[in-house]
């Protein structure tokens, strides 16, 4: 029953519960973990303590057993009783007869039960308490030794106040995750029940012009644009026997032509080359790829306007443009923005020096001889290169760069080519 209520579950709470299940799990791991280290910590330190007394004992106490003095003995073994959570302190001399001592011996101590006193420190640590035995020398002679137990109910009352302030703050936490995590979820998901909801409304009305709305290149971004075009193909079938279905696309084709190609030249024009930089410049930042954009401009373009007139000059516009096509690459895109202005953008181009050597062409093949009614037409190109991501990452301020680099472009003489460079 319980499995067969988790698997009916919404797809939200369902993955909510196994994220807070799992978040649960490796807090409390972490939290057990650390109350370990915490308490072993306190251990080491209760050792070090314990032999740092057991030494400063020991080094005072060798007078008196050399003259038998077991009354200031006593007085200086009280004076150490103060240490915290010290169970049993003593004085044994050489013959492991007690000559001080205080509080009461943990039998299960393996230190006392030696029946001859090691020249060396020793340390027993048991499950609750920690044993120490230090020697007492003067001139290198052993005189006695002095023993230390040291109990670890503090050790473990603190840890337990670790581990229970540990608990309490890791429900905190797993409360704040679950309410950050069913938002976040909530959000994540959102596309899926987006499809999910249209699913159910084209089997029930079979409308199929219902689209998702999500665009993204991840998988749901994948699921939701195959999802669209299945139901596209699906309403194109159902279309396709109406002839208004026909005649609705040429004039939406005719649309798309008049929209975003320029009548004289049939290149893209500012419109589509505003979308078309937008997305060469978001990709090209997205996936770390280097591309650029050309800023083309004739030169005495007017001049030949002027002198020949508009005819020509149309003529002269149609013939660039069919060198830029024939010169750029066949994944670059030539657009005619507007007048005697040309932008070319080139996605996924080598490096600045691959834009530098086709903008060397483009100068060279504009620059060649165009004869017109007999007359030799005398247009050059000035051309401002600006690179994606290298210069920025913005599509209008790449092209305001090519802007200005064509601008420099002019002021050098002319039919040539100039690459942005930020001023110092």
């Amino acid at each position: 029953m319980e499995k067969s209520s988790f698997k009916n579950l919404p797809l939200a709470k369902k993955l909510l519960l196994l994220n807070v299940f799992g978040i649960a799990t490796t807090l409390l791991v972490c939290l057990a973990l650390f109350s370990v280290s915490y308490s072993y910590i306190a251990v080491q330190r209760l050792k070090s303590e314990a032999m740092v007394n057991a030494n400063i004992l020991a080094s005072n106490i060798a007078p008196m057993l050399v003259f038998n003095d077991q009354k200031a003995a006593k007085t200086l073994v009280h004076s150490f009783i103060t240490m915290p959570d010290l169970t049993y302190l003593s004085i044994v001399n050489v013959q492991n007869q007690i000559f001080a001592d205080w509080g009461s011996l943990k039998q299960d101590s393996q230190l006392f039960s030696f029946t001859h006193i090691a020249n060396q420190p020793l340390v027993d640590i048991s499950f609750n308490h920690i044993a120490v035995l230090v020697p007492v020398l003067l001139d290198g002679e052993l005189l006695g030794a002095v023993q230390l137990q040291i109990g670890f109910d503090a050790v473990y009352r603190e840890t337990l106040e670790f581990f229970l302030l540990g608990l309490v703050l890791t429900a905190l936490a797993i409360a704040i995750a679950s309410i950050i995590l069913n938002r976040l979820q909530l959000k994540a998901l959102a596309p899926i029940f987006e499809l999910s909801s249209i699913a159910e409304n084209v089997a029930l009305q079979r409308n199929y012009s219902l689209r998702s709305s999500y665009e993204s290149n991840n998988e749901l971004g994948r699921l939701s644009f195959h999802f669209n075009q299945m139901l596209a193909k699906i309403e194109k079938w159902e279309n396709d026997i109406k002839e208004e279905l026909n005649q609705s696309k040429e004039s939406e084709r005719c649309l798309d032509l008049l929209a975003n190609y320029d009548n004289l030249t049939q290149l893209p024009n500012r419109h589509y080359f505003n979308q078309a930089l937008a997305r060469t410049v978001n990709h090209a930042v997205k996936e770390n790829q280097f591309s650029a954009l050309m800023f083309i401009d004739l030169d005495n373009f007017k001049y030949v306007n002027d002198k020949y007139g508009h005819e020509a000059g149309d003529l002269v516009l149609t013939i660039i443009s069919q060198r830029l096509k024939t010169i750029l690459r066949s994944t670059d895109m030539p657009c005619r923005l507007g007048g005697d202005e040309f932008a070319a953008i080139l996605p996924q181009i080598a490096d600045e020096e691959a834009a530098r050597n086709l903008a060397s062409r483009l100068v060279a093949g504009v620059n060649q001889e165009i004869m017109i009614h007999g007359e030799i037409m005398p247009v050059g190109v000035s051309i401002g290169i600006a690179c994606c991501p290298l210069h920025t990452g913005d599509p209008k301020m790449l092209l305001h760069y090519a802007d200005l680099a064509m601008y420099q472009a002019k002021k050098a003489g002319k039919n040539t080519f100039y690459v942005y460079a930020a001023e110092p």
